[in-house]
């Protein structure tokens, strides 16, 4: 499930010539100015509404001074979640939603000299702020302040507006002060007033052609005017769609494209833009099929390799971008990226000339050349996925940052990266969940090409790369809603030929996709294939698939989560789609249905999500869980494709549990090395279970920021933890057996995989031919004495992680094992990981000695032959070690204490350090000595 930021600030004007609760916000006068009193009146029961039933209701204000178009709020008089009395707004008498509130900008804010209020900023909240008012897509209000004597027109609001033979616009204007107005069409007066506000006139349609409305208003002797342009156009001309032409921009010539429209029922369509002036006029008039699903324009005439940003205009109301275009222009958010310098030379939205999203067209386009077409793709229980954030991943935010650290990856082990959505979504500041334009790389990353590039750059290491894709919804500002809904970004209509009104399952946000829709099916085939054909992606993520369904579960996510056929007929068909064009393409489904379901789907070849998460934050915190619902087997899958993961970006961290929530006796899981230990044996647990695998950025360090203190927020990277020696403890860990995973098939498609996981001693048996691994680890937080290890044959063992050689006589050996200690051995010898990772080596885990009154003491020290120990006189019948300074064990035995000392002969040992170890179940004993 995902949740999403509020859009950033889109401009709302907010002039209106009475008090009226038709609007969300309106105003008296109905022209403000900074100088001069205002009466807010805010409806609660509009827009988002947290507030309608709001026993009061406080505003939250901002002067903006930065320009008449910014929505930078620079001075904020008010503290969020306060109950200042001043912020206090008045219910309107005899209203239940309605309130008011009052200001003079110039005299409550307070100004430097010179500053000017363009505009005021608002959001409307309770007292403690956990409750909020803002615009129906979640947006501040602005309201725009008059900067002289001024006229405007207040309808109709957009600047050009289209009209059929027989069709009425109404006129209306309004002006700062009482003056003398008029309105004139064409340059013929037609309706006029003297010494008034305000002034209306019908205009209707009886003819075609282009007809100029200009407003004026005159006092003394000053004059201001405004304009809007009426275009009344006839039937829109059949034709039927040129040969090979797609839906979408069509590239025909350096000089010229055909742009297809699909807009079934529509009535006419006019292409406006950079080429035309965004003039709405005859000659850009788009053809319509004869069956009426689509519109087509040849648009000729462009400048090679020049980019023009365009619009179709819908039944002379509905603005849209192309919904197939691969860049948008956002009126919103643009800004910011071209201040930050995130795109560089992207060319500014067009105010002031059309409004809502644009797309861009650019002929003569200079081709990424791919340099590494030719790279090994792991098979799928070999992947080893790392889930990545472009926004976390680096402070700087860039596709070109990534790439730069891509060696890091690589060195780690890493063979797939799996990119959280990239495709524009609203916003710049966004995991990517809200998608408006399903072609168009988001630009706040970089351009296009310098993902390509981070592709390309990635297959150059072997690595493959996978776009978390996301079909489940669209946002409002998407095309597809926007053609077919309530205003101007609200919820689809009945006739919408892509989504559904209301959505048919529980966890959906935006609007939900019909699946079972022939037009949506037509269009997830064509997004699946675009993102493989253009950007060489290998595979997709698919977030929340198990909302692909038209079986309505309602709020009910158990029902949602019971098997569905038609969701199964659904994905096949997708995946048969995809795998047609594209036969070695991942597919991995964030599902998590009833097993039956996904067992099908996965024994057809799909991949599927495996959610170890709550598992493995229990283990963190020192508890026990059984965790073997992570191997593909164990749900009775025929093939190996489980995804399991121990987090992602929807889960908490496991550290953060460790270190916040973590037992602190008998070991204090709160403690840094401890906590490492811990997720070290989670880890190795992990790993070893056959099939492929996925980690969240900067688990393999132990990022630890909690994730719910803010959800969606930029999170800091902590790349300074790789400076951390307990953290690369845990670093060494996850790239050591990343690389057995690389290196032995046993864990990945083993012959057989045995896992015992209910008890506190755990173990993982893998069996590949000749080559077999055992792995034991203490979950529990006390030590495990003489505990009795299981070997599937008698002979030589090798430990991975120290290079010990052990004997086993018999199928069992008997172990000492530490809480969160963990042993891997190997039926044959393999390379010892570089650098520390075990737990802190025994020799150096002992404080400095005092003096012994127990009578445990070593004698003589130092010695060359043999040396004699003493034991404490309560210490009957117990076992003893000596170990040496890298932690393996040379010696070991059982001895029977009736007072006697022990004499060992140490002749053979190496000259060094030692540590004498003596323990039994009630208490554990070291004392170092040195070999001469």
């Amino acid at each position: 499930m995902k949740y999403f930021y509020p859009l950033c600030c889109a401009i709302l004007l907010i002039l209106c010539q009475s008090f009226t609760t038709t609007a969300q916000v309106t105003t008296i006068p109905s022209f403000p100015r900074a100088d001069q009193n205002i009466k807010i009146i805010y409806d609660a029961s509009q827009g988002t509404t947290g507030l309608a039933d709001a026993s009061a209701v406080y505003v939250h204000i901002g002067a903006v001074v930065a320009g008449p178009n910014s929505t930078t709020w620079s001075i904020v008089p008010f503290q969020w979640g306060t109950d200042n009395p001043d912020a206090l707004m008045t219910k309107v008498q005899g209203e239940d939603t309605l309130w008011e509130w009052e200001v003079t900008p110039n005299d409550f804010f307070d100004l430097e000299e010179g500053q000017v209020v363009y505009r005021l900023g608002l959001v409307f909240r309770n007292a403690d702020g956990t409750r909020e008012g803002k615009t129906e897509t979640n947006q501040d209000f602005f309201i725009d302040l008059s900067q002289g004597f001024q006229v405007i027109f207040t309808s109709p609001s957009a600047s050009s507006v289209i009209l059929g033979i027989g069709e009425s616009q109404e006129l209306s204007i309004v002006s700062s002060e009482a003056a003398s107005l008029s309105i004139s069409i064409n340059g013929t007066e037609v309706a006029s007033a003297i010494n008034a506000e305000a002034l209306s006139y019908t205009f209707t349609a009886t003819e075609e052609g282009t007809f100029s409305v200009e407003a004026k208003a005159v006092k003394d002797g000053e004059e201001n005017t405004a304009t809007r342009t009426i275009s009344v156009v006839g039937a829109s001309p059949q034709l039927s769609i040129p040969d090979g032409a797609i839906k979408g921009i069509n590239y025909v010539s350096d000089t010229e494209v055909i742009l297809v429209l699909e807009a079934p029922g529509k009535r006419n369509a006019f292409v406006i833009g950079d080429f035309n002036d965004w003039q709405i006029l005859g000659d850009y008039q788009m053809n319509q099929t004869p069956d009426g699903e689509m519109f087509w324009y040849r648009l000729e005439g462009l400048t090679p390799g020049e980019e023009y940003i365009f619009q179709y205009l819908v039944d002379g109301a509905i603005r849209i971008g192309d919904p197939y275009a691969d860049k948008v222009s956002d009126p919103f958010h643009d800004n910011e990226i071209i201040q930050q310098n995130r795109y560089p030379g992207l060319k500014p939205y067009p105010d002031g000339k059309t409004e809502f999203q644009a797309t861009f067209l650019q002929t003569a386009q200079q081709p990424y050349e791919w340099q590494h077409l030719d790279y090994n793709k792991p098979s799928p229980e070999e992947l080893v996925v790392y889930e990545l954030l472009v926004r976390d991943f680096d402070d700087r935010r860039t596709f070109k940052a990534v790439i730069e650290r891509l060696d890091y990856l690589k060195d780690l082990g890493i063979n797939a990266i799996e990119l959280l959505p990239i495709k524009e979504f609203e916003g710049n500041i966004s995991w990517g969940y809200n998608p408006s334009f399903f072609f168009a790389v988001d630009k706040f990353y970089g351009p296009k090409n310098h993902l390509k590039e981070l592709i390309d750059e990635a297959h150059k290491r072997d690595m493959v790369v996978i776009a978390d894709m996301v079909l489940n919804h669209a946002f409002g500002q998407n095309p597809f809603v926007r053609l077919y809904n309530d205003g101007d970004y609200g919820a689809p209509t009945e006739d919408n030929p892509w989504l559904n009104r209301v959505a048919k399952h529980p966890f959906n946000v935006g609007y939900d996709f019909n699946h079972e829709s022939p037009y949506t099916k037509a269009f997830v085939d064509t997004v699946n294939n675009y993102w493989i054909e253009e950007y060489k992606f290998d595979g997709y993520r698919f977030d929340l698939s198990k909302g692909f369904t038209q079986f309505n579960s309602g709020n009910d996510v158990g029902l949602w989560s019971q098997r569905d056929e038609s969701r199964i007929a659904i994905w096949k068909d997708i995946y048969d789609n995809l795998k047609e064009k594209h036969p070695d393409t991942y597919i991995i489904l964030e599902h998590f249905s009833e097993n039956s379901e996904e067992r099908e789907l996965a024994d057809y070849g799909m991949m599927f999500w495996g959610n170890l998460n709550f598992d493995m934050r229990e283990i963190a915190k020192g508890g026990n869980r059984n965790f073997d619902w992570g191997y593909y087997q164990s749900r009775g899958w025929a093939k190996n494709h489980l995804v399991s993961y121990m987090e992602s970006h929807d889960e908490e961290r496991t550290m953060w549990e460790s270190l916040t929530n973590g037992q602190s006796s008998p070991v204090n899981l709160r403690q840094l090395k401890n906590a490492v230990n811990r997720n070290q044996l989670m880890a190795a647990f992990f790993f070893s279970i056959p099939g492929p695998k996925m980690l969240w950025q900067f688990e393999e360090f132990g990022y630890d920021l909690e994730l719910n203190n803010d959800r969606l927020g930029i999170k800091p990277t902590r790349w300074n933890y790789l400076d951390d020696p307990e953290r690369m403890r845990l670093y060494r860990l996850y790239k050591a057996m990343i690389k057995l995973k690389s290196e032995h098939n046993a864990f990945n498609k083993p012959e057989n995989a045995i896992l015992n996981l209910s008890q506190a001693v755990k173990s993982i048996r893998l069996i590949d031919g000749d080559f077999q691994v055992v792995l034991h680890g203490n979950f529990g937080l006390n030590t495990a004495n003489n505990v009795a290890l299981d070997f599937p044959r008698p002979g030589k063992w090798y430990n991975y992680f120290t290079g010990e050689e052990i004997e086993v006589t018999g199928n069992s050996k008997t172990f000492r094992l530490r809480a969160n200690e963990f042993m891997l051995f190997t039926s044959e010898p393999l390379e010892t990981p570089e650098g520390q990772i075990l737990m802190e080596d025994l020799i150096t885990s002992i404080e400095n000695e005092e003096p012994d009154s127990s009578g445990f003491r070593i004698f003589p020290v130092p010695s060359s032959s043999t040396i004699n120990v003493g034991f404490p006189k309560d210490l009957n019948q117990f076992n003893y070690r000596i170990i040496d300074v890298k932690g393996s064990v040379i010696g070991e035995g059982t001895h029977l204490s009736s007072g006697d000392n022990l004499q060992v002969d140490i002749r053979d040992f190496k000259a060094g350090l030692y540590i004498f170890e003596v323990f039994d179940s009630r208490q554990v004993l070291r004392k170092r000595f040195i070999k001469q």
